[in-house]
C-alpha cells in the first residue's frame, strides 16, 4: 500500500496553499485528463466537463490549505469533481415540463419502445445508486467497470494493494445489489 504522506502531489497542493500558480498547473497536467474521463462519465458531456474541469481547478486552487492530507490527492481531487459535476447538474436541470429532446432514438429503430424506456430508467437507477456508494468503491467501479482498466492497472492508479481493489469491488457489487433491490431483503 502506498503511504500517503509519500503521495508526491501533496508537496504541490503545498506550494498551491502558498500561492504558487506553477503547483496548480503541474497538478493539472498530471491529473487532467482523469479529472476529465470522470466529469464525462458524470455529466455524459464532454463539452460540459471541460468547462466544470476549470470549475475543479479552481475549486482545488482555493481549498488547498484546508487539504489535509488524509486521502490521496487524486483522491480529493475526485471528490471535488464529483461535487462540482453535481453542481453543474443541479444548474441544467430542465424545466418539468421541457419538451423531449431532438436527439432521441429514431422511434422507427426501436423494436420495442417499452424495452428502451426501461434500459434508460435501468441506467439512470444504477448512476443513481453508484452515487451513494463510498467515493473508494465509486473510483475503483470507475476504472475498472467504465474506464476497462485491469485490476493491476485500476489498483496502481488508486495506490492500493490489488486485494484491496478486489474488496472495494465486491462491496460494491453487494451495495449495488441491495440498492437496486436484487438481492432478497428480510422482512
Amino acid at each position: 500500500m502506498q503511504n500517503r504522506s509519500t503521495d508526491p502531489d501533496q508537496g504541490l497542493i503545498a506550494a498551491m496553499a502558498s500561492g504558487d500558480v506553477g503547483a496548480l498547473h503541474e497538478l493539472y497536467v498530471r491529473h487532467g485528463m482523469a479529472l476529465l474521463n470522470v466529469l464525462i462519465h458524470e455529466l455524459g458531456e464532454r463539452h460540459l466537463a471541460e468547462e466544470v474541469l476549470q470549475d475543479v481547478m479552481l475549486a482545488a486552487w482555493q481549498t488547498a490549505g484546508r487539504f489535509r492530507g488524509e486521502s490521496q490527492v487524486r483522491t480529493w481531487l475526485i471528490a471535488i469533481a464529483k461535487r462540482q459535476a453535481n453542481k453543474a447538474r443541479e444548474r441544467r436541470r430542465p424545466p418539468e415540463h421541457a419538451p423531449l429532446d431532438d436527439d432521441r432514438p429514431d422511434p422507427a429503430d426501436q423494436t420495442n419502445p417499452a424495452a428502451v424506456f426501461d434500459q434508460a430508467a435501468e441506467q439512470d437507477a444504477l448512476q443513481q445508486a453508484i452515487r451513494q456508494l463510498p467515493l473508494e468503491q465509486q473510483e475503483a467501479l470507475e476504472l475498472v467497470f467504465f474506464r476497462g482498466m485491469s485490476g493491476p492497472d485500476a489498483a496502481s492508479q488508486l495506490g492500493v494493494p490489488l486485494n484491496t481493489l478486489k474488496s472495494r469491488l465486491h462491496r460494491a457489487r453487494q451495495s449495488l445489489r441491495q440498492l437496486l433491490g436484487d438481492v432478497p431483503h428480510a422482512e
